[in-house]
């Protein structure tokens, strides 16, 4: 069975100028699932239950994918969480990778928007900022081209992610992946205990199948200062 941490993570994570400007607190949860076992997770997932067809957890998610839905909206982006609540509840976990299926397990058991990267192609540190107007990286198909005020993230090298973009290409999963990062990400209306409920969905999912599991959740408070 994996060890679990509830530690600061190696990849250290700060918050940049601009989204301390905000004056929101963005809480943001972290999960660095390490030296993953695809046929064991594979196993994992095939019995567990599809969260989507769960009537009862539906007001609980619903109104979470009702917050992306309202935040994306406002922004001029299309949320996908809704699309694919609707996909899974009707058809269940598309075929494919066992990495990609557990995020969208968890996106779909909690209502949250997720995301997840080649955490070994991560570069020094990770700052979770806004982008300025035209502000580009190499995306899953092109040249991704962000807004005035868009939320990113970056490494050392530039953006690896979107909240409403998506990945970049440069971190993402491939079939020799390992070490697997977890983003869960947050918008107005969706706290920081919340984010901590989807760390946990993750973890949940790989304490069997991965020889490491570490997870932590972040906000920015009093000018900047990051609070765990």
């Amino acid at each position: 069975m994996a060890k679990r941490q509830e530690v600061p993570l190696n990849i250290p994570v700060t918050y940049g100028e601009r989204m301390q400007s905000t004056g929101w607190t963005a809480p943001l949860g972290i999960a660095i699932i390490s030296g993953v076992d695809e046929g064991v997770l594979q196993q994992v997932l095939s019995v567990v239950p599809n969260p989507a067809a769960d009537v009862q957890q539906d007001s609980r998610v619903l109104s979470r994918i009702q917050a992306f839905d309202k935040f994306f909206t406002e922004n001029g982006f299309r949320s996908p969480l809704g699309h694919q609540f609707e996909m899974v509840r009707r058809k269940g976990l598309p075929p494919g990778s066992a990495l990609v299926q557990a995020l969208l397990l968890a996106e779909m058991s909690t209502g949250l928007l997720m995301g997840a990267q080649d955490a070994a192609a991560i570069q020094g540190e990770l700052v979770y900022d806004l982008a300025v107007d035209r502000e580009t990286f190499k995306g899953m198909r092109g040249t991704v081209q962000c807004r005035e005020g868009e939320i990113v993230l970056r490494d050392a090298e530039g953006i690896i992610a979107s909240l409403f973009q998506g990945p970049d290409h440069r971190t993402r999963l491939a079939k020799s992946t390992k070490d697997v990062i977890f983003f869960v990400f947050a918008v107005p209306g969706i706290d920081a205990e919340q984010i901590r409920e989807g760390t946990d969905t993750i973890l949940a999912l790989f304490k069997i199948s991965a020889a490491d599991l570490t997870a932590q959740t972040y906000e920015c408070i009093r000018n900047g200062e990051i609070v765990r």
